[in-house]
Order: structure tokens, then sequence, then C-alpha cells
């Protein structure tokens, strides 16, 4: 029996993802999703939140691969803060332990793995904070406190709201955040 790797997999899509579209690996099953203006807005407008907080120069990450823990799991959040601490391996990447929120955009097609998969293997990474943010309902789960798999909170703001993040204690201001 033949056994593939991340790499192998990441090799064999590698300049076949269409234009708008991006792929990431969940449980070993390569996943592409379309990437649409509202969803790359909320994108941009969160980086713009964390960046202000942060610095230009912070390190964060968008639609860049970081392996997660379980079988086959290169993921490619939305966008992913890394701790200002954290060092990047020689050929650029971090590792999972190295991120400080990870935040995803809500899809119709990946409304699934955001609120199933990737939440519990963000909480089993230990990843401090998980925003997830759902344009067509109109909200932002902030989920934080990950113990045994699971996140142990979670806090809901409607879109228009500001609140801020808890562990970095960055402000997040949804006021011009559009809707699906």
């Amino acid at each position: 029996m033949m056994s593939t790797t991340l790499d192998e997999m990441f090799e064999l899509i590698e300049g076949r993802v269409p234009e708008g579209y991006r792929a990431e690996i969940i449980e070993g099953e390569i996943v592409m999703n379309p990437q649409r203006f509202v969803h790359g807005t909320i994108i941009r407008l969160i980086g713009d939140d964390l960046a202000k907080a942060r610095g230009r120069s912070a390190p964060i990450l968008w639609d860049m691969r970081v392996d997660f823990p379980g079988t086959l799991n290169g993921y490619a959040p939305d966008l992913a803060l890394v701790a200002r601490d954290a060092k990047a391996a020689p050929n650029g990447t971090y590792a999972y332990q190295d991120l400080e929120l990870v935040a995803e955009v809500v899809s119709h097609s990946s409304r699934r793995d955001d609120y199933g998969v990737k939440l519990q293997t963000y909480a089993s990474a230990l990843v401090p904070v998980y925003l997830l943010a759902d344009p067509k309902l109109g909200y932002v789960h902030v989920h934080n406190t990950p113990r045994d798999g699971a996140y142990t909170n979670v806090d809901t703001w409607a879109f228009g709201q500001a609140f801020t993040l808890p562990v970095s204690q960055i402000r997040i201001d949804t006021s011009d955040w559009p809707r699906d």
C-alpha cells in the first residue's frame, strides 16, 4: 500500500487550481473553494484591524499553507496571526503551534468544514482563538480557550458591532463588513 504525504498532494495540485479558487487538503481530501468579493473584503478588513494593532510588518498569513495535526490536514486559513516571537522555517512557513489566531470567513461551499472539522482541528491544535465570520447569517463567532479537543468558550457578535479579541486584546470592528 502506498502512503501519500501532504507535500505530494500539494505538488499534485500545484499550478492546477483555477483562478479565483484556493485549495486546501482537509482530512486527505483536496478541497477547492471560490474566492468571492464579500469573502475577500471581510478578510481584508480583519487583516487591517490586525495590522493596525500589531504594525504593518506583523506576521499575518493570508491563504498560506499550515499543516495541522490529524490525517493529512494542510489548511490554508483565510487569515492567521502568527505569535510575535515565532520564527519561520527556512521555506518561509510557520508551524501551527506558532498561530495566535485563525480566522475563516464562511462561504456556501466552506460552511460544513468551517463549522465542523476546522473548528475541531484548530481546538485540538490548541490555536488560542478561532474567529469565524458568517456573512450569510451576519454573525462573527470567536472561539477561545481550547481544551481537550474543543473550545470551551465562544462569544458571538452581530455584524455592525466592535469587540476585543481574547488573548491578544486586538479590537475588531465589523461596522462595515458586507453581508452575502
